[in-house]
């Protein structure tokens, strides 16, 4: 996951907020394009800081710790191993089957 999709996703991001910025400083946009890149530079670039520090905080430390599955455990012992990597589910902590 945070090889595949968070590095990758990160990238890609970065590299629209460079197009972005190309755009802001073009001498061939119009002011209606420059406007509308500096506004989505500001949300490219808030969404890749969320994005470094959701790495940092919650799936860098869980990636050190190689856990592993038995998918024959059922989403009730696998899912909580995961923390706040993952979203909660309501009623995945109770004990009814």
């Amino acid at each position: 996951m945070l090889n595949d999709y968070l590095r990758e996703f990160r990238n890609k991001l970065t590299s629209n907020r460079d197009h972005l910025e190309a755009v802001s400083i073009s001498a061939s946009a119009t002011q209606g394009e420059k406007t509308k890149a500096l506004k989505d530079i500001e949300k490219v670039t808030k969404m890749i800081t969320e994005l470094e520090e959701y790495e940092r905080e919650v799936l860098y430390p869980l990636a050190t710790k190689q856990l592993e599955i038995d998918l024959d455990d059922g989403v009730k012992v696998n899912y909580p191993k995961f923390g706040a990597a993952l979203k909660r589910i309501p009623g995945l902590d109770s004990e009814e089957e």
